[in-house]
C-alpha cells in the first residue's frame, strides 16, 4: 500500500521565489489537512547531525537504571528529566528523556556525561528554527501572514525527547492494549520527529482503526499537526491519531531496541487557543482554551502526576471525528 503521507521538499520555502514559498506552502498544508502527517526533506537538518544525536542517546539509556533515575521527571509544570520504562503506562514500552528550552536543571553535567547538554542545545536550536519556519508556512497559507505565530510564540519552550525502545520478545505486542507506544494524539501545536531504521510507527488517518505504516525515510523529518494546532485553525488541519508497534517489515522473535526523536511545539503558555475564524458565518467548533494549562493538564494525566488543584480538563476535551 502506497503511503498517505507525502514526501516534500522544503529548501524553496527557505530560500525560494514568492511563488516557490506558496507553492510549498499549498503542499504543507494540504498534507496537514487531510493525513495529518508530512515527511519533509532538504529541511536544513542533515542526516549525519541526527544520527549523532541517535549515538548520544544510546550512551545516555545504556547508563545503569539507578544512574538513570538520579534525573527522574517528577513535576509536570516542568516536564524535564527521565522517564523509565513503564511509567508512561504498564502497556508501553519504552524510556526517554526530555530536554528544554529554558530549564533543563535534571540534565547529566558536564562531569556526568560530557557533551551532552551542548549537544542536545544546539540541536534543539536547529529543530526550534525549523519548526518556526513550518508554521510560518502554514500561516501563509492561511493568509494570516507568515510572522502570525511569531506572537505566540515569543516564550515557546517546546520539549525534545530522547525515546529508546528496549529489545522485547515480539509475542508481547500480541496480548491486547499492549503497544511500544498506545494510540495517541500529541497535544501541542505540531511535532517534529526523527526515526532510526527500526520502524514501527503507524498513523490512522481517518480514526477509523485502519493504521498505516509511517516508515523511517532517510533524511526526512516527519512532521505531525498536534491538538491545539486543529483547535486553533477550526479543525482545518488535523491532529491524527498514531502509535509505535512492530515493524511492519521483517519476523522477530525479539524486537529489535528502537530510537527516535520528538522535537514537541507549544505556544506560549499564557496563550488563549481560541479558534480562528477565516470565512463569514463560520462557527467555531472548540471552546478557547489556555495552553499552559492545557499542556500541564495532558502532561500530568500522561505521566500519572497529579494535576495542580485549580486546572481541570472540563470540557475542553478534543471533540472526536
Amino acid at each position: 500500500m502506497a503511503s498517505p503521507i507525502p514526501v516534500v521538499s522544503f529548501s524553496k520555502f527557505r530560500i525560494g521565489t514568492k511563488q516557490d514559498r506558496q507553492d510549498v506552502a499549498k503542499q504543507v498544508y494540504d498534507a496537514f489537512s487531510t493525513v495529518g502527517f508530512i515527511y519533509l526533506k532538504d529541511c536544513g537538518i542533515p542526516q549525519s547531525r541526527v544520527d549523532d544525536i541517535f549515538g548520544l542517546a544510546k550512551k545516555f539509556f545504556e547508563q545503569p537504571l539507578t544512574e538513570k533515575l538520579r534525573y527522574r521527571l517528577t513535576d509536570p509544570t516542568i516536564n524535564q528529566g527521565y522517564t523509565s520504562d513503564g511509567a508512561e503506562g504498564v502497556n508501553d514500552h519504552k524510556e526517554c528523556y526530555e530536554h528544554r528550552r529554558f530549564r533543563n536543571d535534571l540534565c547529566p553535567d558536564e562531569d556526568a556525561f560530557p557533551g551532552f547538554r551542548a549537544a542536545l542545545d544546539s540541536f534543539y536550536g536547529d529543530c526550534y528554527e525549523l519548526a518556526m519556519d513550518i508554521l510560518r508556512c502554514l500561516a501563509l497559507f492561511l493568509g494570516l501572514g507568515d510572522e502570525f505565530f511569531t506572537a505566540v510564540t515569543k516564550k515557546a519552550d517546546p520539549q525534545m525527547r530522547l525515546l529508546h525502545y528496549p529489545p522485547i520478545p515480539s509475542s508481547m505486542l500480541d496480548k491486547e492494549g499492549e503497544a511500544r507506544i498506545q494510540p495517541h494524539t500529541d497535544f501541542g501545536l505540531c511535532t517534529l520527529l526523527f526515526q532510526d531504521s527500526v520502524g514501527g510507527l503507524e498513523v490512522d488517518p481517518k480514526h477509523d482503526g485502519n493504521f498505516v505504516p509511517a516508515l523511517p525515510i532517510d533524511g526526512t523529518v516527519l512532521v505531525n499537526i498536534a491538538d491545539l494546532l486543529q483547535r486553533y485553525t477550526n479543525g482545518r488541519v488535523r491532529s491524527t491519531r498514531h502509535r509505535v508497534v512492530r515493524p511492519s517489515s521483517g519476523t522477530f522473535d525479539v524486537l529489535p531496541a528502537r530510537y527516535s526523536i520528538p522535537f514537541f511545539v507549544h505556544p506560549d503558555p499564557e496563550t488563549t487557543i481560541d479558534p480562528i475564524l477565516l470565512r463569514e458565518g463560520e462557527k467555531k467548533l472548540y471552546a478557547p482554551v489556555n495552553a499552559g494549562e492545557w499542556r500541564t493538564l495532558n502532561t500530568a494525566k500522561n505521566y500519572h502526576f497529579k494535576a495542580p488543584e485549580q486546572l481541570s480538563f472540563k470540557s475542553i476535551e478534543m471533540e472526536t471525528y
